[in-house]
């Protein structure tokens, strides 16, 4: 196959592996590449930007929860746990399947905008990936423990690696 034939079958799959830490300058010049858009945190405004940015980038969602939460409905779970069903979801099927972005269940050790990289460890591995990108979009969002040092509450579990550390809830 002629790198043709295989851009018309495998665009995305073809563009990603070939822009993989690449420079901007580099995605500009193929023919028909999107540029790399990273968003960081994948809870309401993450979603809504992942959807909305699809069609003009390639995008990337990382987030260290796997799962969407409609965290306002949360009360309701406890007096109705059957109702937690409703208000949560995995993110990887929805984002890369019904969305058509990709997922990293992982966290963000570094952010290089000079460089335009990040620097993401998944939950489950022990190295750390580096991921190229041309715009980033931060939506990280907040915790919501006025009490704790990292935020930590009743309400969110601690899912960061230095949280953990001092977490009531080590683990």
């Amino acid at each position: 196959l002629g790198l043709a034939q295989v851009q018309s079958f495998w665009p995305r799959v073809l563009t990603d592996v070939a822009l993989r830490g690449a420079s901007p300058s580099l995605a500009a010049t193929m023919k028909g590449a999107k540029p790399r858009a990273l968003i960081i945190g994948g809870q309401f405004t993450g979603t809504f930007c992942a959807r909305d940015l699809k069609s003009k980038f390639y995008v990337t969602v990382v987030d260290a929860k796997e799962y969407f939460e409609y965290t306002p409905g949360v009360l309701r779970a406890y007096v109705k746990p059957c109702h937690l069903d409703a208000l949560t979801f995995t993110l990887q099927p929805v984002l890369e399947r019904s969305m058509g972005v990709k997922f990293i269940w992982g966290e963000v050790k570094t952010l290089n905008g000079a460089e335009k990289y990040a620097e993401i460890k998944p939950i489950f591995a022990d190295t750390i990936d580096k991921v190229g990108f041309d715009y980033c979009v931060i939506c990280a969002g907040c915790n919501f423990g006025p009490f704790k040092p990292m935020g930590e509450s009743l309400w969110f579990p601690t899912v960061h690696e230095e949280a953990r550390k001092i977490s009531d809830w080590a683990h």
